[in-house]
């Protein structure tokens, strides 16, 4: 009998993964913009585990980056993210990272040629971050 079958994996997993992504852009509070040209923010709960797809882009009014996430995870994690801009400025992937409740505090490369993170956006200009990530509850 494989996992799926014996519910190994929380129940009628075949089912739960089939179910649409739930869209949370307009629920969750984020610090950083002080308009958005684009935002998408959507979850899905498969068993135990939130998977998250999001984009936010827009005018930058904060040195920090953060926004909420949907349900409070079962414990702190760190996740890449792939695209970031600060202040119309393209550099490599940054880090989202929640060090308790249901924050999500997003890092930024200093350069693209110093892989060292920092908090410090541009409170100004154009900001973007671009990710995906996957957490317990």
């Amino acid at each position: 009998m494989n996992g799926v079958a014996n519910g190994v994996y929380g129940g009628d997993l075949p089912n739960q993964i089939n179910t649409p992504w739930i869209d949370f852009s307009q629920q969750s509070t984020y610090v950083g913009w002080s308009s958005f040209s684009g935002r998408i923010y959507k979850y899905k709960i498969v068993g135990n585990i939130v998977y998250v797809s999001f984009s936010f882009d827009g005018t930058s009014n904060s040195t920090s980056t953060t926004f909420t996430l949907p349900i409070l995870p079962k414990a702190s994690f760190t996740f890449p993210f792939s695209l970031n801009a600060d202040s119309g400025i393209y550099t490599i992937q940054g880090f989202g990272i929640n060090t308790s409740g249901n924050i999500i505090t997003c890092y930024k490369p200093t350069s693209t040629s110093n892989l060292n993170i920092t908090t410090n956006w541009t409170a100004s200009g154009f900001k973007q971050i671009s990710g995906q990530f996957f957490y317990e509850i």
